[in-house]
């Protein structure tokens, strides 16, 4: 029975929407059991896991030509559901990466991730699940053909995450209902310029050059009345030394880049920040994960 661990993920960096990804040390565990006529999710809390892993052995079978048998699957972890943190990219990924040991084939994360990344609509999550670290990732066309292109950083040793999860979920899809079909020429070269930015400084390991990058990022501007708090939060955060502050993925995580010094002040300052509106988030230090999708057994 083939178990994988699978990491948590935060995306779009502020700026870098649908590229920018960072993997999270909450993981889920998705375990894979070859037998039966069907596939079944006896643990799984949500009603989607069956549908969705099917989806995955069909895809997996298709794109590299062979026979996967039918199989249940377990998922247990702390990532939630409808968060912002990515937790259906672990079960994508997960799944891709068992059906490969189903089908006698040897581990390729290269193929994993195009799998995940096409099944989830988006190719940041399953990137940054798949990979560890902080990721980069965008579509390329090569001889008339497209395909994913993707780098990873390691996140720098000084850096952790304070998360903030509140009690309510936002849906990927609804979330990307309300996002406008085309950005102003400001907000397009505000965006290119904070992306590159952003990456530049992770990829030198300079952290403190992150200040002032994450703020004014387009689709926040469009998200924040999904995500109740979250501006009261980022001030929060700020305040108590925070590094920046995002809308992790669409939400309704809000995830704040802490200094390691600074990360038990911005966790107390972000958590008074929802109880003083009344809303009871766990909020938590939450270190990143440069292992990425990693077999356990």
């Amino acid at each position: 029975m083939p178990t994988y661990r699978v990491p948590a993920s935060t995306t779009n960096l502020g700026h870098g929407f649908d590229c920018l990804g960072i993997a999270l040390g909450l993981a889920n565990r998705i375990s894979v059991t070859a037998g039966g006529s069907v596939v079944s999710a006896p643990d799984a809390a949500d009603p989607g896991l069956q549908p969705m892993a099917e989806q995955v052995r069909a895809a997996c079978a298709q794109a590299w030509g062979v026979t996967i048998p039918a199989f249940a699957v377990r998922v247990t972890g702390e990532v939630p559901i409808a968060r912002g943190m990515g937790s259906s990219a672990t079960i994508l990924c997960g799944v891709a990466a068992a059906c490969r040991d189903l089908a006698g084939l040897p581990p390729d994360s290269g193929a994993v991730l195009e799998i995940a990344a096409a099944i989830e609509g988006h190719p940041d999550n399953v990137t940054a699940a798949v990979l560890g670290g902080v990721t980069v990732v965008g579509a390329v066309t090569i001889d008339g053909k497209s395909r994913l292109q993707w780098a990873k950083i390691d996140v720098p040793a000084s850096l952790t995450a304070v998360v903030a999860i509140p009690p309510f979920e936002v849906k990927t899809s609804e979330a990307r209902k309300i996002l406008p079909q085309e950005l102003s020429r400001a907000d397009a070269i505000r965006g290119l310029q904070r992306t590159a930015l952003i990456t530049a400084a992770l990829a030198q390991g300079r952290a403190a050059d992150l200040r002032g990058l994450f703020a004014d990022a387009w689709h926040e501007r469009y998200r924040a009345p999904l995500n109740t708090g979250f501006t009261e939060a980022r001030a929060a955060a700020d305040t108590a030394g925070a590094v920046g502050t995002i809308i992790s993925g669409s939400g309704s995580t809000v995830l704040s880049f802490a200094p390691l010094t600074h990360a038990e002040a911005i966790r107390t300052a972000v958590e008074h920040s929802y109880q003083v509106r009344g809303v009871q988030a766990t909020v938590r230090i939450v270190h990143f994960d440069n292992g990425g999708l990693t077999r356990l057994d």
